[in-house]
C-alpha cells in the first residue's frame, strides 16, 4: 500500500531537479546560457500558462524558481567593465556599479512579474524575521565592513593573486555600497528567495536550500580564478549553505542579505577601485 504514490512523488522530485541541473550546466559553460534561459523561460511560461487561476505546482515549481538566476547568468555574459583610473573611483555611475545596478533590475524585474503567482513577497521571504534578535543582528551588519576590508584581499590571495584595495576617498565607499547592496538584493532574492523558498515546493526544503547553495557556487567560478577553484567552489557552496539555512529558520531573507551586503563591499571596492 503506497508504493506507487511515493514512487510517483520520487519521480516527479527527480523530474523537478533537471532545470537545476541545466542551470548549473549553464553557469558552468557560458555559451549554453542564452539557449538554457530559452528553454527555462518556455517551460516556466508554459507552467503559469496550464491554469492561469491557480499556483503552480509540483515539479513545474522548480522551472519557475530557477529562472531568474537563468536571468542573471545571461546579463552576466556582459564581461565586467575594464577599472578605471583608481582615482576616479568615488564616481557614483563608476561602468561597475551601473552594469550591476542594471544587472539587478533585471533579475528583480523578473521576480516581481513572477512573484504574484508564487504567493507575493512573503513566498520570498522578503518580510521582518519573527525574532526580533534577529532584526538587531542585520542592524550591526556594518561592522563586518572594515572586518572584510582587511581580510578581504588575504584570503583573496590563493584564489586571484595579490589584490591591494585602493581608497583614495571616503566617499568613494559610497558607490561601493551601491554596487554591494545591489548584488545582495540580487543574489539573496534569486537564490535564497525563488530557488530556495519557491523550489521548495518541487525540490522540498533541505533539496531546495541544496539546490541554491549548488546553483550559488557555479555561478561564482569566474575567470578571474587563477587557482584553487574547486576548493573556492566548496567555500561559496558551503556560505550558500549556511546562508539558506539561516534564510529558512529566521523565515526571511533580512540576516543573509545585511551579512552579503556588508561583506560585498570590499568586493565592489575591488571593481572600483583595484590598484594591482
Amino acid at each position: 500500500m503506497g508504493g506507487p504514490s511515493k514512487r510517483s512523488a520520487g519521480s516527479a522530485t527527480a523530474r523537478a531537479w533537471i532545470p537545476v541541473a541545466l542551470v548549473a550546466a549553464a553557469a558552468v559553460v557560458p555559451i549554453l546560457r542564452l539557449p538554457v534561459l530559452v528553454a527555462v523561460a518556455a517551460v516556466a511560461g508554459a507552467a503559469l500558462l496550464r491554469r492561469p487561476a491557480t499556483p503552480p505546482a509540483g515539479a513545474w515549481v522548480a522551472w519557475i524558481s530557477v529562472l531568474p538566476v537563468a536571468v542573471a547568468l545571461a546579463v552576466g555574459l556582459v564581461p565586467d567593465p575594464a577599472v578605471a583610473n583608481p582615482g576616479g573611483c568615488d564616481d557614483l555611475l563608476a561602468a561597475p556599479v551601473v552594469r550591476r545596478v542594471v544587472q539587478a533590475a533585471l533579475v528583480l524585474g523578473s521576480i516581481a512579474l513572477l512573484a504574484p503567482r508564487m504567493g507575493g513577497r512573503r513566498s520570498l521571504g522578503i518580510v521582518l524575521p519573527p525574532d526580533r534578535r534577529v532584526t538587531v543582528l542585520a542592524a550591526a551588519s556594518p561592522v563586518l565592513v572594515p572586518i572584510s576590508f582587511v581580510a578581504g584581499p588575504l584570503l583573496a590571495v590563493p584564489f586571484f593573486g595579490e589584490v591591494q584595495l585602493g581608497l583614495p576617498s571616503p566617499a568613494a565607499l559610497l558607490p561601493a555600497a551601491i554596487l554591494a547592496l545591489a548584488n545582495a538584493a540580487l543574489e539573496e532574492t534569486a537564490y535564497r528567495g525563488a530557488v530556495q523558498r519557491w523550489g521548495a515546493g518541487a525540490l522540498g526544503r533541505g533539496g531546495a536550500i541544496v539546490a541554491q547553495a549548488l546553483l550559488f557556487g557555479f555561478a561564482h567560478q569566474g575567470v578571474d580564478v587563477l587557482a584553487g577553484g574547486p576548493l573556492l567552489w566548496v567555500g561559496i557552496v558551503a556560505g550558500g549553505l549556511v546562508a539558506g539555512v539561516v534564510a529558512d529558520r529566521t523565515r526571511s531573507l533580512l540576516l543573509p542579505f545585511a551579512v552579503h551586503a556588508a561583506v560585498d563591499v570590499p568586493l565592489a571596492l575591488a571593481l572600483t577601485c583595484r590598484l594591482a
